[in-house]
């Protein structure tokens, strides 16, 4: 039996060979091993060039014949030639690149589509056949797909890489597609956008292949067996996975113009199984089927006119509007059915296998029948009968199949019905290559495991494997390392590391990596230096036997102010860990090393909570040490993490070998790590002016006002133009308090700053009264044109109204007139500048000295250029997180954070745009952009306040995180216009804060980074916003609060103490029937140390736990319903905490509620002020508490004592019992009072605000719904238009040229709707149309082909209904009204309806969709006859 099976596989193989060898290997050229694509030449094009992508498909069936033979061991020496046949095509596309490898260099640092390989060569010399601006040469997948082919024979044991030199070109191979995730290019057809303009698009498809090849190529020694560590290709784990992520991100679309693509096969099964996720890849597969599947093959995509008989031949483009003529007669390309039989082959889905090959049967040509002048055949044939002894039957696959001209408009009335013809390029070898590959493998010639030797096709079933990540805390002195070990935070000193362990900053793997792969005879210089991500730099590298560890590069304070706020690093920390462990695919466990230093940690020995009286900053560093301490329990938001010594951690972590450095000779590979070890430990990038930064500060406020946030700016208004100092900030108690503290910690032996430090002098006492120290303020600076005056003493003390004191003499000067741009009173600005003790009044002067003259000019009486001065004041201001001035100074400077690009690809490549500035001047970013551009841009479009650009950086950096993290937050965004964000960010400041729009700006530019971040984060929670009736807020610091959604939850579970989420309904949803809404059920509990070690609060059914020791109080505002505060005082370790303790319960308001639970212990250091305030509180058991005990404690701050309940227990006793609260609401305002501006929503049905809100906020988003953009493609299409004001979607061409799901059409409507200044309106234009559909679907007999639906009409009409509905309701209290003292006209209180019906809810009997179904079949001319007014109501 054995005998005759070899013998029939011999003469199966025979078979093989014979039709390989006729239609393949014949056509390879002898000289250069390349093959043709095909042998026509039509006037479609000339196939007779050699593509690269064409060449590797058609060598696969050489290569699986030379593997089935192998298997056999055949002895004919076929094996050895079909093997070979195969390495000279490899080496013929090796050599046509290596000659451009200059181009390769270019590419790796413009991706400029000028600067890429070319794409085909001439078949007989490899040499270029056309020129750069000639062809779209930039095919990302034709070299992706020559990577892994190259990898997978590599593997599979050819030699095709024979000399370092080739090496080092395939490994800046891997550099030129590793960025293809942001890397537009023309795609597998090579036209670009289906227009065929020759737009390039980032195409799926580009970057799956890209995928799979740098998967497939990570570790692959070129040499084989007999190869050593230079020899070897790395890949970049985080290049790796960020084209992972963004294929997940975008499948199953293939591109913007593109909504589905029969390329996608390839990319989520052979050749590149690059989807890992099998419900995408189920859906993919099945959506491609629907949409392209016909009897013939697959379409490419949907409208493709290629080869199709009504294409003009005469240009390479179609017209937008004739696109609409393809659909249903696109060709039918049978190469796609050879991409399912291989599909189901490899993945053992047999009955898919038969499906496809049973589709294949009557497309596939008998070569005995085939006469390309005659191309009528019968295709109920019978099969090729290859097995005939007679004449060879050659199977033969067309490229495509097409209708002819006279069936046409049947086939167009009933697709799929008509029979269609092959064209001329028969066969086209890439599909025969398939298709005979695939019958290899059929016939169990060959096994799927030959073909896949790396087993990538088990990449979609991979179980994820759990990791934990190592976290490695180094001191980077001894000193911080015992104040560490104080708080019981166990770190190692840098000294104390092994020597043969090292530890570099990530700049130094950059360094290293662009070592790899340079190769000075062909001019290649390795990897760009790029930044290294989170993955690279988790793992641990050996050179010759030493260790070389590298810390994360987000650790790196850089250029930019973000990493300089200690609660936005944790944010970034824990987003980067939780990235790490999600994408972790390595051997052994990530490793994070970090050095901690003291600007890091700040003074750990004096620090205080953000209390009035305490520093908001010493809070902030206390948040991250806290953050560290917690991830001793071993978990960081659901990550798996140990904190390791780092010798304990070589045994467990991935190892990378750098040994390829050795073999360099041309590089200094010491030099490099011992440079950056220098670099890192012994130097400061603050230094190189002349002063040690962590040692000196400003003489402005070294801490925070009263309210915790940057004196308040006056005047300054982010549209106006203006800029201002404040003077209120003066008049504040703490602010030279503040001074006096900063200057306490100078060190008089360091160098000083330029500008003049504060002394302290008789003065500064009448100034704390309130008074002004001496030197001018800029009381308002415009931004063009425009006068300010700089007084003296005596007119700033006229205005503050504050009285100086006696002994204080004030100079007077003369008033100090400024405009930007005039430099007339320049040398007054220096002598200004020269002499100012504030923060403000310096960035303000050094701002027009700036507009004055240019950044590098010398200012001779500062001996510094204003450059340098800029530096210092930012400097200054990061360190005392004085934001507002540090964006000032990051504007004027015209700094870029550094990590913005990729920010920026994060979110493009996920089809979100990005606009930057506002009006006529606003930019669309569509694609990846350089830093340059970028730079350029801010300057350009930011230039209204330069504090915009900084704020606009930092939006795109957050907006970039959330993309990452939590993409759920974009459904239904498609473009993020940053002007708009900042308008929702300053109307969320307005309505917590009660503002106008001017003081909500300043407040925005004041706070903090991670503040900023978590308003955003709010901002893009909308569609949560109106889940329940009302929320709880947690206030950032007094002075100002912030509401926290679910989203943002994984940030600061932390720091906030909340164990679930941070957004909180304190109210049940109104859909709990059986939920009381005016109560308040407050539950508390506490354990010591030795009773469970925890603190508990639950309100109303949500639990939050407090997650650091002492004591913690949550503070409830019953008329807003909102938790205020929630702070944490760890009061065993400090007095210190115990005062900021006793100073923040006397700042609470009576008639709060106040929740206070201990955790571990709390009375080590507990003051008697801090007892004192518990008893005024009405505790009577607080002076029972001893060490470790355990307390809880629920009342009302000068609230009757026999409603406060507290429980104490010894700490050997256990927890405390759960104690409990209940707590009656605020009452609605009663109905038969006045009624006025402020009362009259109690008389219309409302939500508080709330949907007003969330519209404004989805509106400044330009969200939309689920499937809003397809079925607003049928609204347009059943109209003659869509209208907004005086603009107009017409119909036609717009459907006409694109399809329901593309992207370009979202990107239109999306655009159109952009004549809705008013957000909030934007969003009940959205519900106009999404009603609209739905009443179209439910009554699909009416008629409105010959409308232009006018919105904003359907609108007014609904606003109209609504408002003389509720005041017929309640006209006789209404007129009694002076609010109605002209009558109910809706024009005369237009605004007012505005604003009341913009906060209906969404759905309900009174909601916006009642009173829109209304007016829309009031406006519209609907045939009623054909309405059916049943489904009508439904479709609500």
């Amino acid at each position: 039996m054995a005998h005759f099976n070899r013998k029939h596989s011999l003469e199966r193989l025979d078979y093989y060979y014979q039709v390989i060898n006729a239609t393949v290997l014949s056509k390879q050229s002898a000289a250069s091993g390349l093959i043709p694509a095909s042998v026509a030449i039509t006037n479609h094009g000339d196939y007779t060039d050699a593509w690269v992508r064409d060449n590797v498909y058609s060598i696969y069936c050489v290569y699986g014949l030379a593997l089935a033979y192998r298997r056999l061991d055949d002895s004919s020496g076929r094996t050895f030639e079909l093997e070979h046949s195969v390495v000279k095509l490899m080496r013929g596309l090796l050599f046509s690149m290596m000659r451009q490898a200059d181009k390769v260099e270019k590419f790796k640092k413009t991706q400029d589509k000028l600067d890429s390989l070319h794409a085909k060569y001439k078949t007989e010399t490899g040499a270029t056949v056309v020129k750069d601006n000639e062809w779209g040469h930039l095919q990302i997948d034709a070299t992706s797909i020559f990577v892994l082919a190259m990898a997978d024979m590599t593997t599979g044991g050819l030699n095709i890489i024979f000399t370092q030199d080739e090496v080092d070109f395939v490994q800046n191979l891997v550099f030129y597609i590793e960025r293809a995730y942001r890397t537009p290019d023309f795609g597998i057809w090579e036209r670009g956008n289906k227009s065929n303009h020759g737009q390039p698009e980032l195409n799926t498809s580009s970057i799956g292949m890209a995928v799979a090849a740098l998967r497939a190529i990570n570790g692959v020694n070129l040499f084989g067996a007999r190869g050593g560590p230079s020899s070897t290709i790395y890949v970049l784990p985080d290049e790796l996975t960020r084209n992972a992520t963004t294929l997940q991100s975008v499948l199953p679309r293939e591109s913007n113009s593109k909504e589905i693509d029969g390329s996608v096969l390839s990319v989520i099964g052979f050749p590149a199984f690059a989807c890992t996720d099998p419900e995408l890849v189920k859906r993919t597969r099945e959506d491609a089927k629907m949409k392209l599947e016909g009897k013939y093959g697959w379409k490419r995509f949907l409208r493709d006119g290629h080869q199709t008989v009504v294409e003009d031949t005469s240009r390479l483009h179609y017209n937008d509007n004739e696109l609409k003529a393809f659909e249903d007669i696109e060709s039918e390309w049978p190469l796609f059915f050879t991409y399912m039989v291989l599909d189901g082959l490899f993945t053992g889905d047999m009955e898919q296998v038969e499906e496809y090959r049973k589709k294949l049967e009557p497309t596939i040509i008998d070569s005995a029948h085939w006469d390309p002048n005659n191309k009528i055949f019968n295709e109920d044939r019978e099969p090729c009968a290859d097995g005939d002894t007679g004449k060879l039957h050659i199977p033969l696959l067309p490229e495509l199949y097409y209708v002819p001209c006279e069936l046409i408009e049947a086939e167009k009335a009933n697709p799929h019905s008509q029979k269609r013809l092959p064209n001329d390029n028969t066969p086209l070898v890439w599909a025969l290559s398939l298709y005979l590959l695939g019958s290899l493998i059929y016939e169990n010639l060959l096994s799927p495991s030959e073909m896949d030797p790396l087993g990538r096709r088990f990449n979609i079933n991979a179980q994820k494997r759990e990791t934990i990540t190592q976290i490695v805390l180094l001191s980077e002195s001894p000193e911080l390392q015992n104040k560490l070990a104080m708080y019981g935070l166990e770190t190692q000193s840098v000294d104390q590391i092994s020597s043969s362990i090292t530890v570099l900053p990530p700049k130094a793997l950059a360094d290293v990596y662009h070592a790899l792969g340079q190769n000075s005879k062909l001019g290649l210089t390795g990897r760009p230096k790029r930044p290294v991500g989170v993955l690279g730099t988790s793992r641990l590298y050996r050179i010759e036997g030493h260790i070389y560890v590298f810390t994360p590069h987000f650790m790196d304070s850089e250029t930019f102010y973000l990493n300089s706020d200690p609660d936005f690093l944790i944010s970034a920390f824990e987003n980067e860990l939780a990235f790490c462990s999600d994408n972790w695919l390595y051997a052994g466990r990530p490793t994070i090393v970090v050095v901690l230093s003291e600007a890091m940690l700040g003074n750990l020995q004096s620090s205080s909570m953000a209390t009035p009286g305490g520093s908001g900053f010493d809070s902030s560093r206390k948040n991250l040490l806290n953050f560290f301490m917690n991830l001793r329990s071993g978990d960081c938001n659901g990550t798996r993490v140990r904190l390791s010594r780092l010798s304990e951690t070589i045994n467990t972590s991935n190892i990378e070998s750098l040994d390829f450095l050795i073999d360099k000779p041309e590089l200094d590979w010491e030099s490099i790590l011992l440079v950056n070890k220098s670099a890192h430990y012994g130097s400061s990038s603050h230094r190189k002016l002349g002063y040690n930064e962590s040692k000196t500060q400003a003489s402005t406020p070294g801490g925070f006002t009263p309210g915790n946030k940057t004196p308040k700016r006056r005047n300054t208004a982010f549209q106006g133009k203006s800029l201002g100092t404040p003077l209120d900030k003066l008049h504040d108690e703490g602010y030279f308090q503040d001074i006096a503290t900063a200057l306490s910690n100078l060190n008089s032996s360091e160098p000083k700053f330029r500008l003049k430090d504060h002394e302290d002098s008789p003065l500064l006492s009448a100034t704390r009264k309130g008074a002004v120290a001496d030197g001018a303020v800029l009381s308002k600076l415009p931004e063009t044109g425009g006068t300010v005056h700089l007084g003296g003493q005596e007119e700033i003390h006229e205005r503050s109204q504050s009285p100086l004191s006696t002994d204080v003499s004030p100079t007077t000067t003369e008033m100090l007139s400024l405009t930007l741009g005039d430099r007339s009173q320049f040398g007054q600005a220096v002598a200004s500048l020269a002499s100012s003790v504030n923060l403000y009044d310096q960035i303000d002067l050094l701002q027009y000295m700036a507009s004055c003259d240019h950044l590098d000019s010398y200012i001779s009486e500062l001996q510094a250029s204003l450059k340098e001065l800029l530096e210092e004041v930012y400097l200054k201001a990061v360190r005392l997180q004085y934001w507002s001035i540090a964006r000032q100074a990051t504007g004027l400077l015209h700094k870029i954070v550094p990590a913005l690009t990729i920010n920026i690809t994060d979110l493009v490549i996920r089809q979100k745009q990005i606009s930057i500035g506002s009006g006529h001047k606003e930019i669309l970013i569509t694609t990846p952009v350089g830093p340059e551009t970028l730079a350029k841009m801010f300057v350009e479009q930011c230039s209204d306040d330069v504090r915009e650009g900084p704020v606009v950086q930092e939006i795109i950096i957050y907006l970039g995180s959330f993309v990452r993290t939590t993409p759920y937050m974009f459904d239904g965004i498609l473009r993020l216009r940053t002007h708009y964000i900042i308008i929702a960010l300053r109307e969320e400041i307005s309505r917590m804060n009660n503002c106008d729009e001017e003081e909500a700006i300043e407040h925005l530019m004041q706070l903090s980074p991670y503040e900023l971040q978590s308003l955003l984060g709010t901002i893009l929670s909308g569609p949560t916003l109106c889940d329940s009736g009302s929320s709880i807020m947690i206030r950032d610091k007094p002075g100002g609060f912030l509401m926290l959604s679910r989203f943002t939850d994984h940030w600061r579970r932390s720091s906030l103490g909340s164990e679930h989420q941070s957004f909180i309904p304190i109210l049940p949803p109104p859909s709990d029937g059986h939920a009381d809404r005016t109560q308040l059920i407050i539950r508390a509990q506490s354990g010591g140390y030795m009773a469970g070690n925890f603190a508990r609060v639950e309100i109303n059914g949500n639990t939050m736990f407090a997650n650091s020791r002492g004591i913690h109080v949550w503070a409830i505002d019953r008329p807003q319903k909102i938790i205020l505060e929630h702070a944490s005082f760890d009061t065993h370790i400090s007095s210190e905490e115990s005062d900021a303790f006793a100073k923040f319960i006397g700042w609470l308001k009576p008639g709060m509620i106040v929740v206070i639970a201990s955790r571990d212990d709390f009375s080590e250091h507990l003051t008697s002020d801090a007892i004192k305030a518990l008893e005024n509180l009405g505790s009577k058991r607080i002076r029972d508490v001893k060490y470790r005990d355990s307390y809880v404690f629920i009342g009302e701050k000068g609230g009757p004592v026999e409603k406060i309940t507290e429980a104490h227990k010894a700490a050997h006793e256990g927890p405390t019992d759960t104690i409990e609260l209940s707590v009656k609401l605020d009452e609605k305002p009663e109905r038969d009072q006045e009624v006025t501006q402020d009362n009259i929503i109690s008389f219309f049905p409302n939500a508080s605000g709330r949907w007003l809100r969330r519209r404004k906020n989805d509106g400044a988003l330009n969200r939309v719904p689920a499937h809003f953009f397809p079925q607003t493609w049928k609204v347009l299409d059943r109209s003659r238009g869509i209208q907004i004001f005086s603009h107009c979607l017409p119909r036609d061409p717009t459907v006409l040229e694109m399809t329901p799901e593309e992207y370009n059409f979202a990107l239109a409507v999306e655009g159109f709707l952009g004549w809705f200044t008013d957000p909030a309106e934007r969003q009940i234009a959205v519900e106009v149309l999404a009603l609209i559909y739905r009443f179209q679907t439910s009554n699909p007999k009416t008629r409105t082909a010959d409308t232009v639906m006018d919105i904003p009409v359907i609108m007014k009409k609904a606003r109209e209904i609504f408002w003389y509905k509720w005041v017929e309701s309640n006209k006789a209290q209404f007129e009694k009204s002076k609010l109605f003292s002209k009558g109910f006209d809706y024009e005369e209180h237009k605004d007012l309806v505005r604003r009341l019906f913009y906060d209906l809810p969404i759905e309900g009997t009174e909601s916006t969709s009642a009173y829109l179904r209304k007016a829309i079949v009031s406006v519209l001319p609907f045939e009623t006859d054909n309405i059916d007014n049943q489904n009508s109501e439904k479709c609500s």
